[in-house]
């Protein structure tokens, strides 16, 4: 979890290291003429004074030089602050939401079957199982997810089966009532608005889309250098939540797509484009 103390500890670090430089450079010389654990893992523990007097222990990398060792901290400071007030400009009921698209995802099947368990959801998904997993737990903790009581699962609640009843050798889950909720807000306009602002590169794709034109995960991944399986599972929850829809058309003419303008283009791909609402909302986050 991030935390505005992690941000702080990270640039105290980097601002000690600084500070003592000379100490630095002279235990990591030291160190690397002497055996020791350090060799083990390529890290080396030191006691030292920050700017205000005050002893602190910091691991270097061994192989780094002070400036790295403290430029390392800064860069992963400022990407804590960033992902802080992201999640910080997020509301209500999405705030507790992992950051994934595969999270959303799982919400909106339980919504459909009312009742699966993880390896189940990850092949409905085209997901990995143990992500799925971890997800599932996590949205329990948070209030969006419960389990299903032991002994059976009846064919009314778990409808991904196909037998009558199921004897439950797996942990199923189903939505809860606050997940259900959650579900109800992201019809909302402002859910809509906050999912925009909550799910990691999900605002990136739809400006993308926004601005080009229909596009496709695989050249969306491609060109933003992303995983391609990650953008999939965003496009996915984008479509869900009502950001984006899948193009209709037989064939896109130049004219509609301007990321890489073809006289006409065959449809080979799922496209998507951006949605009324998530043009509206584009606006209003520039506003």
């Amino acid at each position: 979890m991030v935390s505005q103390a992690e941000i702080d500890r990270l640039r105290l670090e980097a601002d000690t290291i600084m500070t003592r430089y000379e100490a630095v450079q002279e235990a990591l010389e030291t160190a690397r003429t002497e055996s020791g654990d350090h060799w083990e893992n390529g890290e080396l523990d030191v006691t030292l004074q920050t700017p205000h007097g005050e002893p602190i222990e910091i691991t270097l990398d061994l192989d780094a030089d002070p400036s790295s060792n403290a430029q390392a901290r800064y860069e992963r400071a400022s990407e804590l602050e960033a992902e802080l007030e992201r999640k910080q400009a997020v509301v209500g009921q999405l705030a507790p939401m992992p950051a994934e698209p595969v999270a959303y995802l799982l919400l909106y099947h339980l919504d459909t079957v009312e009742g699966n368990y993880p390896r189940s959801m990850a092949g409905h998904l085209d997901a990995e199982r143990g992500q799925v997993e971890e997800l599932c737990e996590e949205l329990e903790r948070v209030g969006f997810l419960e389990r299903l009581e032991s002994g059976t699962v009846k064919q009314r609640r778990a409808k991904a089966k196909q037998s009558d009843e199921v004897r439950q050798h797996h942990t199923y889950y189903r939505l809860s009532r606050e997940g259900d909720h959650l579900l109800r807000f992201l019809e909302e306009r402002e859910g809509k608005l906050n999912v925009l602002r909550h799910l990691p590169d999900g605002q990136t794709i739809v400006r993308r889309l926004a601005r080009g034109g229909p596009d496709y995960a695989r050249m969306t991944a491609n060109e933003l250098g992303m995983e391609f399986e990650y953008v999939r599972h965003c496009y996915r929850a984008l479509r869900r939540v009502g950001l984006v829809t899948e193009y209709e058309g037989g064939t896109i003419k130049a004219s509609e797509r301007k990321l890489k303008p073809k006289d006409e283009t065959h449809r080979k791909h799922t496209y998507y484009v951006a949605t009324d609402i998530a043009d509206q909302l584009l606006r209003e986050l520039d506003g």
